[in-house]
């Protein structure tokens, strides 16, 4: 997975976010200066770096005041998510009973250090080990060890701990590590959506692929969108649900795609189902059962099956559907989620799996492997995408989601 520091879009430094929401809120460098306590000059200063920054003024200058442009607008709303992030994790760390004159000062929950040190944090959350966040990010091991000393001091308690495993957060690092990340998104986001609304629709989206989503939806919607948007980019991320989730949750990804679980595994996510799913039970082409013109369930009584592990979504709800039918307990041979080691085994065996046909499309329209004709509807599932319930998709995103919408409805 990319890390942070490989966005490609960072570009502004977020040490003058703070003066440029002053100045939104307030509409006058006179105001935000007593806001933000900083010289008049300061203030006008950060909005001129801002400005050089994102190539675009940000604010009109009238004599009235200070006013957003389209673009200060779209900018605003991005930083002040960011903000909130931040303000909830100062409210945890309050929470701690952490020295109080320490955690309203820190620089860390106002953003007001450099995007480097932010970075340094949240990856080693990740990573655990400093040389790998310094290798990852381009620094020497000392500036990422500085960095990570001075935020401790700022808010007055150690929030890593070494151990046989690296640099482990403690539960308030960890916390701040997943605030800061969602921050960062969110500042990105503002960057990528100003380039678009200057007429070049660019930036990254980056999906949480689960297997039902990868060999159809994805890849067709992808398609879509590059064509339409050459200036766009995508990036996939595979791994399980669990997984995923704590990226979609911590902001590292857009969003995820696949099977969706029940509602009680997807609290804070917000479900947008495409389309349905259901399973079939495939064998080789060689297999007996291939050749029987007439199937019944009473025939898969003495099979041999590969399946995925305990537990995974699959193996419950075929066996599930095999009790339905009178049939005991499977004989699974081979535990795998490997869709390359399955085929293996079907083309050179005589097992069964139960599975989403379109995963083997190729080899059952090669005649490598057959669909047996046993209909399975007690297994049909939603494949949708998950979403942060509190996020606000890039532009980018929300093109590809509309895409995977379409596709999903054919």
């Amino acid at each position: 997975m990319a890390t942070l520091g490989e966005t490609g879009a960072d570009l502004l430094n977020i040490r003058n976010l703070r003066a440029f929401v002053a100045v939104a809120h307030s509409g006058s460098v006179i105001k935000s200066s007593r806001l933000v306590r900083r010289a008049q000059s300061a203030v006008t200063r950060s909005i001129k770096e801002l400005e050089a920054d994102v190539g675009v003024q940000l604010f009109e200058r009238r004599s009235q005041g200070m006013l957003l442009t389209e673009f200060g607008r779209a900018l605003l709303a991005r930083v002040e998510r960011a903000f909130a992030e931040m303000e909830t994790a100062r409210s945890a760390f309050r929470n701690a009973q952490l020295p109080a004159s320490l955690i309203e000062k820190a620089p860390i929950f106002s953003l007001l250090i450099s995007r480097q040190r932010l970075l340094v944090f949240a990856e080693l959350v990740e990573q655990h080990h400093m040389g790998a966040v310094a290798d990852s990010l381009g620094i020497s091991q000392p500036a990422a060890s500085q960095s990570l000393r001075e935020i401790e001091a700022s808010v007055g308690v150690k929030l890593f701990m070494r151990g046989a495993g690296g640099m482990q957060p403690s539960p308030l690092g960890a916390l701040l590590g997943m605030h800061i990340r969602r921050a960062l998104a969110e500042i990105r986001a503002g960057e990528v959506e100003i380039q678009s609304l200057r007429g070049a629709i660019a930036g990254r989206v980056i999906v949480g692929s689960l297997s039902l989503g990868r060999t159809r939806l994805l890849p067709k919607a992808i398609i879509q969108l590059t064509r339409n948007y050459p200036n766009l980019t995508v990036a996939t991320v595979e791994g399980t649900f669990e997984h995923l989730a704590s990226r979609l949750r911590a902001g590292d990804i857009d969003f995820m795609l696949g099977a969706l679980r029940p509602p009680e595994h997807t609290i804070g996510l917000a479900r947008d189902v495409v389309t349905e799913d259901v399973l079939s039970v495939v064998a080789g082409s060689s297999h007996p059962l291939a050749r029987k013109r007439r199937l019944t369930f009473a025939d898969l009584a003495s099979a041999d099956w590969v399946l995925p592990p305990h537990g995974a979504p699959t193996r419950e709800l075929l066996e599930n559907a095999l009790r339905s039918h009178g049939l005991g307990e499977t004989r699974v041979v081979v535990e795998t989620a490997d869709l390359a080691i399955t085929r293996g085994i079907l083309v050179g065996s005589n097992m069964l799996t139960a599975v989403s046909a379109h995963l083997f499309h190729e080899d059952i329209a090669a005649k490598a492997l057959v669909v047996l004709p046993l209909t399975l509807p007690e297994t049909s599932r939603p494949i949708g995408m998950l979403q942060r319930q509190a996020s606000s998709p890039s532009l980018a995103a929300q093109l590809l989601m509309a895409n995977i919408r379409a596709i999903g409805q054919l």
